[in-house]
């Protein structure tokens, strides 16, 4: 009956809960936090983009500096591994396909595992100062 009264107290219940959840949290942490980012490239067409570049980027003070390349694979796929950042940028481009601005993204923690939703999507290349037709 003792044991009882103690574990129903309203601060153990609160502690032992904070507690627990934290356990978690560290848990979780520690099983995703290779530094490990995949997503897929495709074109205008919502086709794969062999052969794209994706740049990822961390934005420090003052510039956003480039951290690490990919270059994706028959299927538009790429692969980071080992990066230990939270905040940080992807940009993806090929010679002829088109370009992604830069778009960013935040983790919970460094070097969380992420794989992207939604692919990187390239726009077409427009030549500046050409007035569209019509």
């Amino acid at each position: 009956m003792l044991w009882w009264s103690f574990l129903s107290n309203r601060y153990t219940i609160t502690f032992g809960g904070i507690a627990f959840f934290a356990a978690v949290w560290n848990l979780y942490v520690a099983l995703n936090n290779d530094g490990v980012l995949v997503g897929r490239v495709v074109g205008p067409d919502n086709t794969p983009v062999p052969g794209a570049t994706v740049v990822l980027a961390e934005k420090t003070l003052l510039v956003t500096a480039p951290r690490a390349r990919a270059t994706t694979d028959g299927e538009g796929r790429f692969r980071f591994s080992g990066h230990t950042l939270y905040h940080f940028y992807l940009e993806a481009y090929k010679e002829g396909a088109g370009r992604m601005q830069a778009k960013e993204f935040r983790l919970y923690f460094k070097g969380q595992n992420m794989t992207l939703r939604e692919p990187l999507r390239l726009q077409e290349n427009k030549p500046v100062g050409v007035m569209p037709q019509r």
